[in-house]
């Protein structure tokens, strides 16, 4: 995973560790919500997202400058930013509140991001969970709107509430004998597979570690005929081959844990 240096001060860390601290166990808490815009103008204007923009990128070619200081202009009316003095002789600057700090700091400082990129007939939705060893995670959903949902668990909590996003209508029952293809037959095969062709919601589960290249990931369709995971299978550190599974509820909400560890 890479990413770029940002600094922060000892303020911007005590913010954040406030915000995991408002998690509370079986259930995530709310944050904050922001919009693309807001979210873009606030991690800076030219800085790269790792979570998609979906309405801003919409809008094809736009002044991002402009865009961003009509943002602001909405945090400010929120209540989330506020003009702060930074000495005399020096331009008027802005303070954001600690929950948006925190949750800013959040976002560049995990040791690992969880997300799901789920399609369905509606469109594209996105979850991504950062990953705080020790103090807990931190939530953004993303919807096509362009809207960020932001809010707070802890660690054990990660399997339960990815298993609604992957499997949203318990369709996981009972887990089933393993298929093992090469790349081209599981092409060939899939569109006349009616567990995946049916599929209500397909979704591809990714984890990204500070300071590892690689992803791992594996894709879930949940449907009226269970839930079936496909996953690369490695052979001398390459996926030649791929497995498509049928699994049960608890092999779904052991997924997020499973990739997590490899």
């Amino acid at each position: 995973m890479s990413g770029q240096t940002m600094n922060f001060t000892k303020a911007d860390y005590e913010a954040a560790i406030a915000v995991l601290g408002r998690s509370e166990p079986g259930k995530p808490v709310g944050i904050v919500n922001l919009t693309d815009e807001q979210v873009m103008v606030l991690d800076g204007v030219q800085a790269f997202q790792p979570t998609p923009l979906p309405w801003l990128d919409a809008q094809g070619d736009v002044d991002k400058e402009l865009v961003g200081k009509v943002a602001l202009r909405a945090l400010l009316g929120q209540g989330y930013v506020v003009p702060a003095s930074r000495g005399e002789g020096q331009e008027v600057g802005i303070d954001a509140i600690p929950e948006l700090t925190g949750t800013l700091v959040l976002r560049r400082t995990a040791q690992a991001i969880v997300s799901a990129e789920r399609v369905t007939t509606l469109g594209r939705h996105w979850v991504f969970c950062y990953v705080h060893e020790g103090y807990g995670i931190l939530e953004e959903e993303v919807a096509t709107s362009g809207h960020h949902t932001f809010s707070v668990y802890p660690e054990a909590y990660l399997g339960e509430r990815l298993e609604q996003y992957l499997d949203p209508t318990s369709a996981a029952i009972m887990a089933g004998k393993s298929r093992t293809f090469t790349v081209p037959e599981f092409e060939a095969a899939a569109p006349n597979l009616p567990e995946l062709s049916e599929a209500l919601t397909v979704t591809v589960l990714s984890v990204a570690k500070a300071g590892v290249d690689t992803l791992r990931n594996v894709t879930v369709y949940s449907g009226p005929r269970g839930v079936f995971t496909v996953q690369g299978d490695l052979r001398d550190g390459v996926a030649d081959r791929l497995v498509l599974t049928e699994v049960g509820a608890a092999v779904v909400r052991d997924l997020p844990g499973k990739l997590l560890a490899a």
